[in-house]
């Protein structure tokens, strides 16, 4: 792992994290929106991830002290945020992904609005988009301008079935994550679900804000649209399944449990998504499914007729 152009300034308002694998094409334009806010003291990690297409050359070429490019062999997209979790100095951290779009003094707007309403984890919307012109909220029943604490927003989150994980609608303090030793897990995909998920469960201050300051560009090039890639993204859902079902049974969470199960009942509804259409190694599937979840703790997630009716149709394509 190496490191350059290290900033030696020693307060740091917010680092913004970027993990890059193959991103030559975006990096550039995003690094140099993020580095043209000079009202807020910033560093930028960029952790690369094993890319082959220049990438970290690229990043060696901005010519800006508040860079840190951090290189490190193909681990995935965990293991890069948790690389730069580990040396980040900032007060507040940022998570951004290299091929989307942020609005100009973006950073800024959200260290103020976290200090003003002195939250551990500020939550804003923003907008999505693919090949068109057409653009959608991430998210619209959220407390707008509100605080809750995180258990109050998981209840929230499950009442109003919408629960917004993506990590590029988070600013997070520093210190609350290092208090509670927060860290990505290993895996493939969704386990940004889990960091959520843990980020709330610490009980922390949440604020709320409907200012769409990103753009989420839906890339049907990505690898998690792949066909072959299905199969990877089911698997990592059972895991994730399994990790609701595990935080439920612990006694430090007993005041949520029955919010969690019904949590990991809707998580297994993208998981039986993913397994009656796309994936293609259904018995193997299958075979994991059962092996690591049990049905009776996803019946103890059932809260309406739909719950219900859900539940028999999994048990009848699982069993």
């Amino acid at each position: 792992m190496a490191l350059i152009q290290q900033d030696q300034q020693s307060v740091i308002d917010v680092s913004v994290i970027i993990p890059v694998y193959n991103a030559a094409e975006t990096i550039e334009r995003l690094a140099s929106k993020i580095l043209s806010e000079n009202n807020v003291v910033i560093e930028l990690i960029i952790v690369n991830d094993g890319s082959r297409d220049g990438t970290g050359s690229i990043v060696q070429g901005i010519c800006d002290d508040r860079v840190i490019l951090v290189e490190q062999e193909n681990c995935g997209v965990y293991a890069a945020r948790n690389a730069a979790i580990a040396i980040h100095r900032g007060e507040w951290v940022i998570f951004l992904d290299a091929d989307d779009d942020v609005k100009d003094g973006f950073i800024y707007t959200r260290w103020q609005m976290a200090k003003k309403a002195q939250a551990d984890v500020v939550i804003c919307n923003a907008w999505s988009t693919g090949t068109g012109t057409t653009k959608t909220a991430a998210h619209s029943q959220q407390p707008y301008k509100q605080c809750l604490s995180g258990h109050d927003w998981i209840r929230h989150c499950v009442t109003r079935h919408e629960w917004p994980h993506y990590l590029w609608l988070q600013l997070i303090r520093s210190s609350y994550i290092r208090q509670h030793a927060l860290s990505f897990q290993s895996g493939k995909s969704h386990k940004d679900i889990l960091w959520t998920i843990n980020l709330a469960l610490e009980n922390g201050r949440f604020y709320f804000s409907d200012i769409k300051d990103y753009t989420y560009i839906y890339n049907t090039e990505s690898i998690t649209h792949r066909g072959d890639y299905y199969d990877i993204r089911a698997a990592s859902y059972v895991e994730v399944i399994a990790e609701i079902i595990r935080l439920a049974g612990q006694p430090k969470n007993q005041d949520i449990r029955l919010p969690l199960f019904r949590h990991a009942l809707v998580e297994t509804r993208h998981f039986l998504g993913l397994y009656r259409n796309n994936v293609q190694d259904k018995s193997a599937l299958k075979t994991n499914f059962r092996a690591n979840i049990a049905f009776k703790s996803l019946f103890r997630g059932i809260s309406s007729f739909s719950d219900a009716f859900f539940f028999i149709k999994l048990v009848s394509k699982l069993l």
